[in-house]
């Protein structure tokens, strides 16, 4: 059956791949040798399907794994199969949503650019529910709710010390009135919290900004572990799209790297949200 890739399966896609390739063997030689079809390697490689433990001690003693070699990816097999807290909401996620949330769940560092909307993880509770009651995209109104706890438990994430955030947004979100102007006076003064975490680096475009031009919003993980691939995901009017090739990844993390030089400094953003605040 095909599924959404995990953490821990793109994990052991990639281990299985390094154990192959430090035997020495083609992706040709594995499949003969299993009377597998080419297909199912490939795909097992790249975590776009299951895998038994059957099929995985198959691999390792082809591969002539260590017993500490076999171990170690019987370990990342389990994760597969573990239960996560994101499960509860799998009735109002789509498949995609899921695998953001669990690549989102495991990542070290975070940088997200903005343009429409301010993302998920430094939204207010007020901010949220607007957004949830009143975009046409909420299949249910009843999901409403449950939407938000998601998003609130998503967010938690930032409590945790070894997880980075830097969120770029254009100034004119903090212009756009989303559920009117007590939302947003709540929204700023929890973006000017969240600007006081140490793993939180919160920071505007300013008007002034040349040739620091996005549509839509971009967000890129990183993962504590160098073996594990950053991934990118660009997201769009009602839908996201992952990008995972390593010219994709390198496109995209200059990309981020641009629009966060053109953002104000962390200190001139806080007194930039600061004045707003007062404005309002």
């Amino acid at each position: 059956m095909v599924v959404q890739a995990s953490h821990a399966r793109r994990r052991l896609g990639a281990e299985l791949r390094q154990l192959r390739e430090k035997a020495g063997l083609t992706v040709d030689q594995v499949v003969q040798a299993n009377e597998w079809s080419r297909t199912k390697l490939i795909r097992i490689e790249a975590a776009k399907v299951s895998l038994t433990r059957h099929d995985l001690l198959k691999l390792c003693n082809l591969y002539d794994a260590t017993e500490a070699e076999t171990r170690h990816v019987e370990n990342w097999l389990e994760e597969t199969n573990s239960f996560r807290w994101w499960q509860d909401y799998g009735h109002v996620m789509g498949a995609m949503l899921e695998e953001f949330v669990a690549l989102e769940s495991q990542a070290s560092s975070i940088l997200t650019a903005h343009s429409g909307l301010l993302p998920g993880l430094i939204q207010s509770r007020g901010y949220m529910d607007a957004l949830f009651r009143s975009v046409p995209h909420v299949p249910d109104p009843d999901m409403a709710d449950t939407l938000v706890e998601l998003r609130l438990r998503r967010q938690k994430i930032l409590d945790e010390d070894d997880v980075e955030l830097t969120s770029v947004f254009s100034a004119a979100l903090l212009y756009a009135e989303v559920g009117g102007r007590d939302v947003l006076r709540e929204q700023i003064r929890h973006l000017l919290d969240l600007a006081e975490r140490p793993n939180v680096d919160i920071r505007v475009i300013p008007f002034s900004a040349q040739r620091a031009v996005l549509t839509g919003g971009i967000v890129l993980f990183d993962f504590p572990d160098q073996a594990d691939p950053s991934v990118v995901y660009l997201e769009y009017e009602a839908g996201m799209q992952a990008k995972d090739s390593q010219l994709d990844v390198r496109r995209f993390r200059r990309l981020l790297n641009h629009l966060r030089d053109a953002t104000l400094s962390p200190e001139e953003t806080k007194k930039m949200l600061a004045t707003r605040l007062e404005d309002l």
